[in-house]
C-alpha cells in the first residue's frame, strides 16, 4: 500500500534517503526514556558518537566512488551518503539539544574524534567504516525486532530511533559490498583478517569511550557512579530490556569467514520499519529511492 509520499511502494533492497527533522533540539528533556538515567544514557551515549562517525563514513566511501566501475554501487554510495548526512543533521541538533541541557558534549566528544583519526589509509579506514555499520546494523535489527523497547519514550526521540534503525538497515551491506569491489586481487583470508582486525581495533575503544562518557553523563545530573549505579547499568545492558545482550549473538556473526550482511533476510524488518514511519510520520516528505541496496 503506498503511503502519502510513496515510499512504501518502493522495493525492501532500495536505500531510501528521508528528509525528516524531528526537532530534538526544541524537545530537549532530560531522562526522556521513561524518567529512566541508565536507559536514556544507553541512547544518548550512541549519539555521541554519530555525527563523527557519520561524516567519517562518507568519506570513506565516496574516497572509493569514482574509482569504481560499478555503476549500480556507486549509485548505493549516493544513497548511503545521502542517508548519512540527513543522520548527521538530526544527531547534532540531538547532541546541542544535550548540550542545552548542561552536558559536556564537547568533552565526550574528544575521543571519539580521536579514535577515528587513528586509521590514515584509505583501505583501513573503509575497514573500520564497514565494522561500525556492522554495529549499527545489530543495533537496529534489535531495535526493529523490539520496538516496544522504546515504550515510554518521548515521541521525537523513539521517531529518531525508529527511522535511524529502518536507514541503517537499508544501506547495511554497501560498504562491505564497496570493500570488496575494490579488493578484487586480495585472498579471502587477508580480507578476512583486514575486517575482523578492524573491528577489534573499534570496538575496545568504543567501549572505553562509552563507558567514559557514561560517568561524565551521570555526574552532570549528579547521579554517583557507584557500585549500585553499575549494577543497574549491568541491569539494563544485559537483563531488562537488555540492550547489548540482544545484539551480542548479531555481533558475533561478523567474525564468520563467510559473513555477507545480505545473508541475513531483514527484507520483512524493513517492510515492518516502513510501515511505522509511514503510520508515525504520515506526512514526511523527501523518501526518493536511490537504488537497491544490494
Amino acid at each position: 500500500m503506498a503511503g502519502s509520499d510513496g515510499y512504501a511502494l518502493n522495493d525492501e533492497a532500495d536505500i531510501i534517503p528521508r528528509d525528516i527533522r524531528f526537532g530534538i533540539l526544541g524537545n530537549a528533556t532530560r531522562h526522556w526514556y521513561g524518567g529512566d538515567i541508565h536507559k536514556t544514557l544507553m541512547a544518548d551515549g550512541l549519539s555521541i558518537f554519530l555525527p563523527e562517525g557519520e561524516r567519517y563514513f562518507i568519506r570513506s566511501l565516496k574516497h572509493y566512488a569514482s574509482k569504481l566501475g560499478d555503476r549500480e554501487l556507486a549509485a548505493e554510495i549516493n544513497g548511503y551518503s545521502v542517508q548519512e548526512a540527513y543522520h548527521t543533521r538530526e544527531h547534532e541538533d540531538y547532541n546541542r539539544a544535550m548540550a542545552s541541557l548542561g552536558y559536556d558534549i564537547e568533552e565526550m566528544e574528544k575521543p571519539v574524534k580521536a579514535a577515528l583519526g587513528v586509521a590514515k589509509n584509505p583501505l583501513h579506514r573503509l575497514a573500520v567504516t564497514c565494522a561500525i555499520e556492522h554495529l549499527t546494523a545489530t543495533l537496529s535489527s534489535v531495535t526493529l525486532r523490539r520496538p516496544e523497547i522504546f515504550d515510554g519514550a518521548a515521541a521525537p526521540y523513539r521517531r529518531l530511533w525508529m527511522w535511524h534503525a529502518l536507514e541503517e538497515l537499508e544501506h547495511k551491506a554497501v560498504a562491505l559490498d564497496v570493500l570488496k569491489a575494490v579488493t578484487p586481487n586480495l585472498a579471502g583470508w587477508k580480507r578476512y583478517l583486514l575486517r575482523v582486525s578492524a573491528m577489534n581495533a573499534t570496538i575496545v575503544p568504543f567501549l572505553f569511550i562509552f563507558l567514559r562518557n557514561t560517568r561524565l553523563y551521570a555526574h552532570t545530573d549528579g547521579v554517583k557512579t557507584g557500585v549500585r549505579f553499575w549494577l543497574r547499568f549491568l541491569w539494563v545492558v544485559a537483563v531488562a530490556p537488555g540492550f547489548w545482550r540482544r545484539c551480542f549473538p548479531l555481533f558475533l556473526s561478523y567474525y564468520l569467514p563467510n559473513f555477507d550482511p545480505k545473508n541475513s533476510d531483514d527484507a520483512e524488518l524493513v517492510r515492518k520499519g516502513r510501515a511505522w514511519l509511514e503510520q508515525e510520520l504520515p506526512s514526511a516528505s523527501g523518501a526518493v529511492p536511490s537504488g537497491p541496496a544490494g
